[in-house]
């Protein structure tokens, strides 16, 4: 037997009657030892504890990559072994073959080759497909690892070793060792990227396997003529399509396109020609070869007889698949499409067109998707392609031929989207799913409208007007008619404000749409919301709209998407608006006092009022506040004097939270000063500007009046996260809001922050203490300036130095930490007045945070520790506490990079090593100097 080293086992070693496995090193365990692990660890009805079979996991773990796998993996290797045992055994062995094959000298290798050729032979004879996947994968990384200098010509020497075999089970069954063959040959270029090798032996194996090419496409070929076998012809497709991914130019490949097509039209090998087809179109140097891609594109049309066919018969994934294929070409070679068009060549170009032709035919095809087609969802990428080509094309002039050329297309796309974006007649028609699928089927189709906006500019919304007429004039379903709407909405953002020929058409056609359904009114709503702006500039227009919006806000099914739209309207058309203040207040004061209406509809609704009062003096926005606030501060009253009992805790906290939200989105839309006064009369502008001058004081007086309500929300719920939560978020939206004018009532609201549990540390809580900050650190009044420090003690007294608390607590880290980079970045004056304990707390955190290992936390920590690191250069205290902990930071970060943390976050964790690096050069270097004099760091 194979063996690395003299090590020797321990057969009286035993693990059982529940000794301690922690206490054996890995040499101890016996042959028998490792099997009973093995079993322990995979039976079914296994009792480990889940700290046992992680104590397990770790020994496995350790024994397939330990000198002892040479040995012991063979041992396993025997049928009389269960399965289990069998597996981890070639797992042992694949693993030591792929990581550590310098263990052994020439010999060894050679035969270890000798007995991995006999177990796969013996293992394939019996059908075992686990194992004998596992030890091709071995054998694989061992003839890897051999070119080219210890084996030259390895390929032809394994398709010899294989069918020329005098091994009595290959000669009487030669499709196997062709089979072995195959698999080998599939391996070697998927295994390829893997292999643990230098960078210049890896050159030269590459260089190797792409010399041996033709080697492989004459056997491949010799596989074609002699066997008609599925699973034979289905390896080889695989092998093709491995070497195609690892980089053989398609040129290599041309005489096997004849077959590859014809294989579609054999039911038993469909799937896999179609998958190497796949890679064939897929191949990163399509475009350096456009003769040999378009010697393939009559290929690729006849595809439209198989696709007729499966069509005909109803079969689903064929169509499916087909359709794949002719799209897959179409979008990766785009390019060329475009180029076939414009040549002088006619026969080129009646290619290019009849390959539109049919990717329209499947963008067209007939039957309701997705339960009586789903082809045509699969075509949408090939247009977005086809788009992005002839828009990026940077010679004006050839841009408007493949413009003219391709025009009819995109038009025609249009109308095929309209057509099969409608909602069904029959709604029974889908399941829960299907209405799924099909709602994201129809945001694709949006999607594919705002790249026919992108190509054809004004075009697409005429084309849409068009046929929004003739619906209307011709009294047409309202399917349709809701789906010309819906990709109306898809184009806002590219029809310019001053748009005045196909707009206005639109939106006079809207009041007589066939307002039947709630779907065609709600998508009509969605639209107005989306032109608001545009609305703004055609006052003329947003008059009619805004009615439409009003009434619909009394009808249950349609709330949402009116307030949504309305929203958008005051808000970005305030002062337009505002002289809607009485015909909109009534409606939404109904509706809040309807119980039924859901929370988010009701914040639009409050949204809305105080956007429209935003533009008001003092006076009428007091007026309306109190018809608004005083139902509200009546709930919160009721709420709070309520007695709390397990039926009504969690609803009386939810309605809580609900009507600080209230509160909170009204204070923001009132101290809302966005609008369009450019476009206003002075005189109006004037009237606006006195409003706005007004607004804090408004709000001052509210929060004040809110003060001693929102103290007893803290009595009851001080120490909830949740109410908390949207406490601060008041207090965070006044500052951000009001900003230099909330400093009147800044000490109520402090008081506030202060009343708050100690054990609360949410985002809120940080957002209000930041904006705070970035406002009012600059004044010398110590409350303000001690924020900080508060927030540092909140922290010190939950972390208190564990680990542990900050791997529970990882969205607290994470905020805290982003917390810190805004503070320590922008207003390092606070930093520098702290004491040394906030600087040691600081680096006890990046101490711990370093050792996380979840992904975003974890970059928030280091981009902090990077930040920090920077800040000490300008702060003496804080860099020589860089200095006295800079080698256990060093010592961490090398730790976590040798192993510690997972390796898909190594990357991440070299930063700060960098900012060390680049700030404090010397003491960096000694660091890691003294790390590395450790020969067992970062691990043996």
């Amino acid at each position: 037997m194979l063996m690395a080293s003299p090590t020797t086992f321990n057969s009286s070693t035993s693990i059982a009657n529940g000794n301690d496995l922690k206490n054996l090193s890995i040499a101890e365990y016996s042959v028998e030892d490792i099997e009973r692990i093995i079993n322990d660890f995979y039976s079914p009805t296994s009792q480990l504890t889940v700290p046992q079979r992680q104590q397990l996991n770790n020994i496995l773990e350790c024994l397939q990559y330990s000198p002892l796998a040479w040995d012991f993996s063979w041992k396993l290797l025997i049928t009389t072994k269960s399965p289990s045992v069998q597996f981890f055994g070639a797992v042992a062995l694949c693993n030591k073959i792929s990581k550590h094959l310098s263990e052994l000298d020439d010999n060894q290798i050679q035969q270890l080759f000798q007995q991995l050729i006999q177990r796969l032979i013996f293992y394939i004879s019996i059908n075992s497909k686990q194992i004998t996947i596992k030890l091709v994968v071995a054998l694989g990384h061992l003839i890897l690892n051999m070119m080219p200098d210890k084996w030259k010509n390895g390929i032809t020497a394994i398709i010899t070793l294989f069918t020329q075999s005098d091994n009595e089970f290959l000669v009487k069954h030669p499709e196997k060792g062709h089979l072995i063959v195959l698999n080998i040959l599939t391996i070697l270029p998927e295994e390829f990227s893997r292999i643990v090798v230098s960078k210049t032996q890896r050159a030269s194996i590459r260089v190797e396997l792409e010399s041996q090419f033709p080697t492989v496409l004459s056997y491949i070929q010799f596989i074609i003529a002699t066997y008609n076998q599925a699973d034979v012809l289905g390896k080889m497709f695989s092998c093709l399509s491995k070497w195609l991914e690892f980089g053989i130019s398609i040129v290599k490949v041309d005489s096997l396109f004849d077959y590859l097509f014809n294989s579609l039209n054999n039911e038993s090998i469909f799937d896999d020609a179609s998958d190497c087809i796949i890679v064939l179109f897929t191949s990163p140097d399509a475009l350096k070869y456009p003769t040999v891609f378009t010697r393939l594109l009559p290929y690729v049309l006849q595809l439209e007889t198989i696709l007729d066919q499966a069509l005909m018969v109803g079969d689903k994934e064929k169509s499916e698949c087909i359709t794949k294929l002719i799209t897959q070409f179409g979008e990766n070679l785009a390019q060329l499409i475009i180029q076939m068009a414009i040549t002088p060549n006619q026969q080129l170009q009646t290619l290019s067109h009849r390959f539109c032709c049919l990717v329209m035919k499947c963008t067209d095809m007939k039957g309701q998707y997705p339960v009586e087609e789903t082809c045509s969802e699969l075509t949408f990428s090939f247009w977005y392609a086809l788009q992005e080509e002839v828009t990026s094309i940077d010679e004006d002039e050839k841009q408007m031929i493949l413009l003219e050329i391709f025009r009819p297309y995109f038009e025609r796309l249009i109308e095929v989207l309209i057509c099969k974006g409608q909602l069904p007649e029959n709604d029974n028609m889908f399941t829960s799913e299907d209405k799924e699928t099909f709602r994201c089927y129809r945001v694709d189709i949006s999607d594919t409208m705002m790249c026919m906006h992108n190509v054809l500019g004004n075009r697409a919304i005429e084309v849409l007007a068009n046929h929004l007429l003739i619906a209307v004039e011709q009294n047409q379903s309202w399917q349709r008619q809701e789906s010309i709407i819906q990709l109306v909405g898809a184009g806002s953002e590219y029809v310019p404000l001053d748009e005045n020929q196909v707009l206005p058409r639109i939106f006079s056609l809207l009041p007589k749409l066939n307002f039947c359904n709630s779907s065609i009114i709600n998508a009509t709503l969605m639209v107005l919301g989306q032109y608001s702006s545009w609305l703004g500039h055609h006052q003329e227009t947003l008059q009619n709209c805004v009615h439409l919006c009003i009434n619909a806000l009394s009808n249950p099914e349609l709330i949402q998407s009116a307030s949504i739209a309305l929203k958008e309207l005051t808000m970005e058309n305030r002062m337009h608006m505002s002289k809607y203040l009485n015909d909109i207040f009534p409606i939404i004061k109904n509706v809040l006092e309807n119980v039924h209406v859901q929370p988010n509809d009701r914040i639009r609704c409050v949204a809305i009022i105080g956007y429209i009062l935003s533009a008001y003096p003092s006076k009428i926005v007091i007026d309306h506040l109190n018809i608004l606030l005083a139902p509200e501060v009546n709930k919160l009253l009721a709420y709070l004097s309520e007695a709390s009992t397990d039926q009504n805790v969690v609803l009386r906290k939810q309605n809580i939270c609900t009507t600080l939200s209230f509160i909170s989105v009204l204070i923001t839309a009132i101290g809302y000063c966005g609008d369009q006064s450019d476009n206003e009369e002075s005189e109006q502008q004037e009237k606006a500007n006195e409003a706005v001058s007004e607004i804090p004081e408004v709000l001052c007086c509210v929060l004040r009046d809110l003060d001693p309500i929102l103290h007893m929300v803290l009595k009851q719920y001080a120490d909830d996260n949740e109410v908390t939560e949207k406490l601060c978020e008041i207090l965070s939206r006044t500052v951000t809001t009001l900003r230099e004018s909330s400093s009147p009532i800044l000490n109520t609201l402090l008081q506030l922050l202060q009343n708050i549990g100690p054990n609360i540390l949410h985002l809120q809580f940080l957002n209000f203490v930041r904006n705070t900050l970035l406002l009012f650190s600059q004044d010398t009044e110590k409350q303000t300036f001690n924020l900080f420090l508060a927030v540092l003690q909140r922290f010190g007294c939950l972390f208190n130095g564990d680990i542990q608390w900050l791997k529970n607590h990882v969205d607290i880290v994470e905020d805290f930490a982003n917390f810190l980079i805004q503070v320590i970045k922008k207003l390092p004056h606070v930093v520098h007045h702290c004491p040394n304990e906030a600087f040691i707390l600081l680096f006890q955190f990046v101490k711990s945070g370093l050792q996380l290992h979840e992904q975003t936390t974890l970059r928030s920590v280091i981009m902090f520790t990077s930040n920090y690191i920077e800040y000490t250069k300008s702060n003496q205290r804080a860099a020589d506490l860089l200095q006295q902990n800079g080698l256990e930071i060093v010592q961490i970060l090398l730790k976590c990079i040798g192993g510690a943390s997972p390796r898909h976050l190594v990357d991440t964790l070299s930063l700060p090593l960098f900012s060390l690096s680049k700030l404090y050069i010397d003491w960096t270097s000694t660091w890691v100097q003294q790390c590395l004099n450790d020969p067992n760091f970062p691990t043996p």
